[in-house]
């Protein structure tokens, strides 16, 4: 397969088409933002495997389409490991039908309606890109970008203190290229406006 984006469309029913939005050779890291030790081990029994800071890495290396969606080959990297080294090779389903959704890093396209239609047990909560899971000691918070990719996992215990909170160093910037636009739009209208008005005072004076 070459480098370039897979999108491969699957007709899951009439109304939605699921797809999948990632590219092969796209790079991905999380990192751990938040981390409440004591906690953390008194819910879990176990200390975590990572500390503040720490990253993990995956890269897609390849796709292939299958009859359940797709099936993704990844390099992957664990806290602690080193990314100047060879990862390991990982296998990851994405499932083209919502009701397969099984707390997955990578979902189908869009998101928001996968979710929607992924009929889970009534101790999740699903709100736009954002699926929430309550057990018993704690309750886990799920947030996907656009593109279907895990952005931010939160573990918070039964006082709401986080435990630990994972996000993805590669958010997408709301409205993607034409917030970007509006930004260099805005700025030059600005800049354009602070010449003429000191082209002004200049032939006042």
């Amino acid at each position: 397969m070459n480098i370039f984006t897979v999108f491969i469309s699957v007709n899951v029913n009439a109304q939605t088409t699921y797809e999948i939005d990632i590219n092969e050779d796209d790079s991905f890291i999380w990192e751990v933002k938040e981390l409440n030790i004591h906690n953390f081990e008194k819910v879990f029994g176990f200390e975590p495997a990572f500390e503040k800071g720490d990253k993990s890495r995956r890269v897609i290396r390849e796709i292939d389409t299958v009859s359940y969606g797709w099936y993704v080959t990844i390099e992957f990297w664990d806290f602690k490991d080193d990314f100047e080294k060879d990862g390991e090779i990982v296998y990851e389903k994405v499932y083209d039908n919502p009701t397969d959704y099984k707390d997955d890093i990578f979902i189908p396209t869009p998101v928001n309606e996968y979710l929607e239609d992924s009929e889970l047990p009534s101790k999740y909560v699903v709100e736009g890109s954002k699926v929430t899971q309550r057990e018993i000691d704690y309750t886990i918070v799920r947030e996907y970008d656009t593109r279907g990719v895990l952005v931010m996992e939160e573990y918070t215990d039964d006082d709401e203190i986080v435990m630990v909170r994972i996000e993805g160093t590669f958010r997408v910037i709301p409205m993607g290229n034409y917030f970007i636009g509006y930004i260099v739009i805005a700025v030059m209208a600005i800049i354009f406006v602070m010449i003429k008005k000191r082209k002004f005072i200049v032939k006042k004076v």
